[in-house]
């Protein structure tokens, strides 16, 4: 069982990628509403992929370990495929002590590089078209190779920390959390009405007002799907995305997982 979150796409192309690979069924992870997975037993595999958010869990991803329900999982295997833009700090460990709190077993932590997606801070923006393309290039084989570490269930991780990953997650990770992941700052100036935006959002936070257009409610995990996906861009997060990129390379697939769930 593929357990996923994502927002811009990039996590979806790398579970259906898995899925192809391992035969394992996919299912998307919605922290509003979500429907409890089916049973696993001694014998079953949960694999989880999601994005890095500031080298950590992303907030609807830790929720969701929380609540969900999953009978029989305290007997299965439990993977990470994170994708991430360069690298993970101790996204990991996090990872692992959420599942222990559970009394789930973490096997094994693996990642994958992907376009970037994070724009809101000075300094960061999505990667130019060849980097990004280069790295969707590479994917399938990283991907390849991180399925046959989960069929052999090896238990060596595989999930790049980067420099400095303590000071990464354990400082810069709580005060992004705390700081720098309201909904407040978003704002549409030219909406078309075209509501990708809502469709693309996985927590069902982005409604469409035919006044005012787009509404951001109090669930976002600041994934920034509906800025990405936004075909004039006239989705911002205040002043500090109004000059930068989007990517659209991957949110094909995260719209098509939203189609099929409803």
């Amino acid at each position: 069982m593929i357990l996923y979150f994502s927002g811009t796409g990039n996590s979806a192309l790398v579970a259906r990628h898995l899925s192809s690979l391992l035969g394992e069924k996919v299912y998307r992870i919605d922290a509003v509403g979500f429907e409890t997975p089916p049973g696993v037993g001694a014998d079953d595999k949960v694999i989880w992929v999601f994005p890095v958010h500031s080298w950590g869990l992303p907030k609807a991803v830790k929720r969701y370990i929380e609540a969900v329900e999953i009978p029989g999982a305290e007997l299965a295997r439990h993977f990470l495929v994170a994708t991430c833009g360069d690298d993970c700090g101790l996204t990991a460990g996090m990872w692992r002590r959420a599942l222990r709190r559970r009394g789930w077993k973490g096997v094994a932590a693996h990642s994958v590089v992907m376009p970037n997606t994070y724009v809101t801070l000075p300094g960061f923006d999505v990667d130019k078209p060849e980097v990004a393309q280069s790295k969707l290039s590479a994917m399938p084989r990283r991907v390849g190779e991180i399925a046959h570490a989960i069929k052999c269930s090896s238990p060596i991780d595989t999930i790049f920390q980067g420099k400095m990953p303590w000071v990464k997650t354990r400082i810069l990770y709580p005060l992004f959390m705390r700081m720098l992941t309201s909904p407040k700052p978003f704002e549409s100036n030219h909406c078309v009405r075209c509501g990708k935006c809502v469709e693309v959002c996985p927590l069902a936070n982005v409604t469409m007002s035919d006044d005012d257009g787009p509404q951001w409610g109090d669930r976002c995990t600041l994934c920034l799907g509906c800025y990405h996906v936004c075909p004039v861009h006239a989705v911002d997060y205040g002043r500090s995305t109004r000059r930068k990129g989007q990517w659209q390379g991957a949110l094909k697939a995260c719209l098509q997982g939203s189609q099929a769930k409803r």
